[in-house]
């Protein structure tokens, strides 16, 4: 895929930052055991991308220990975060995290594996509690199954839900999962993340994906964002929850993903909505 050169000010809203394990370890009751991927080479990717802005998502194998993510935040300034919290918190440690740059917190049912419904909607629920306080965002990560059972709850929210990776829609497909995503974003509450490409396609360049990144885009271009989805954990099916042995990283090319963002929507002006302005008023950038 070809190098691209985003604006000014453009944000990558979806990364993860991992170690090092011997200061940050992982939580015993985990998925997959990935390679570290701590923030100088993060910054790195920053660099060698143009990418200005960055979002630093919880992930799954750290549980509710936000420690490595905030110690990261520490080192980027302006960076923002989207962290994972247990139902009840203190107002002032969420007062606390809001200084330090969090902006949202992730429910995150399609890594964890299924869960019933009602568990779904409780764990949303009680997220979007401690989102309301200080006007953060619920982030949720589910099977695109979902996204229509769940559709009342997420419009009945005090807070907006961004939605993780294209709602795992399979491209060039059509349906209720579909017809359910556009219908969130035309509400104008919720938004979805042009994300991790790779996961809802073999090949991240797939053309199937061009139509579904335009038609999110024209249900409410004001509601999209995207993410490199860096540093492509692993597949993590592939190996037994909790077992020590490190799994490699996906061979991404994370410019490439960046490059497909004008491909796919073909509109200087949308591109610039969606890498700068759009993140700008979703996470407070300043």
């Amino acid at each position: 895929m070809a190098a691209y050169s985003p604006p000014r000010d453009s944000a990558d809203c979806h990364v993860h930052v991992i170690g090092p394990k011997s200061r940050f370890p992982l939580i015993k009751d985990r998925r997959y055991t990935p390679m570290d991927a701590p923030t100088d080479a993060l910054a790195a990717m920053l660099k060698r991308s143009g990418l200005d802005r960055v979002v630093l998502v919880q992930p799954s194998f750290y549980g509710t220990d936000n420690a490595c993510m905030l110690d990261c935040l520490a080192a980027l300034p302006g960076a923002r975060a989207v962290a994972v919290l247990p139902a009840a918190v203190p107002g002032a440690a969420l007062d606390d995290l809001h200084k330090r740059g969090v902006r949202g917190l992730r429910v995150n049912i399609a890594t964890a594996g299924t869960a019933s419904l009602d568990a779904m909607r409780d764990d949303i629920v009680a997220a979007a509690r401690l989102c309301d306080r200080n006007g953060w965002h619920v982030q949720i990560f589910v099977p695109s199954t979902v996204l229509a059972p769940l559709a009342p709850t997420l419009r009945a929210l005090p807070v907006p839900t961004v939605i993780d990776h294209f709602g795992l829609i399979t491209p060039g497909t059509a349906g209720e999962p579909l017809s359910t995503l556009v219908g969130l974003l035309e509400s104008g509450k919720a938004w979805v993340k042009i994300s991790g490409a790779y996961r809802i396609a073999a090949d991240p360049a797939d053309p199937r994906i061009d139509p579904l990144a335009r038609r999110l885009c024209a249900a409410n271009p004001d509601r999209v964002v995207w993410g490199s989805d860096w540093p492509h954990t692993p597949r993590h099916d592939i190996r037994k929850p909790g077992e020590a042995e490190e799994l490699p990283f996906q061979d991404i090319d994370t410019k490439g993903l960046l490059a497909l963002v004008p491909r796919w929507l073909q509109d200087d002006t949308l591109v610039r909505r969606v890498l700068v302005t759009n993140p700008e008023r979703l996470y407070e950038f300043t």
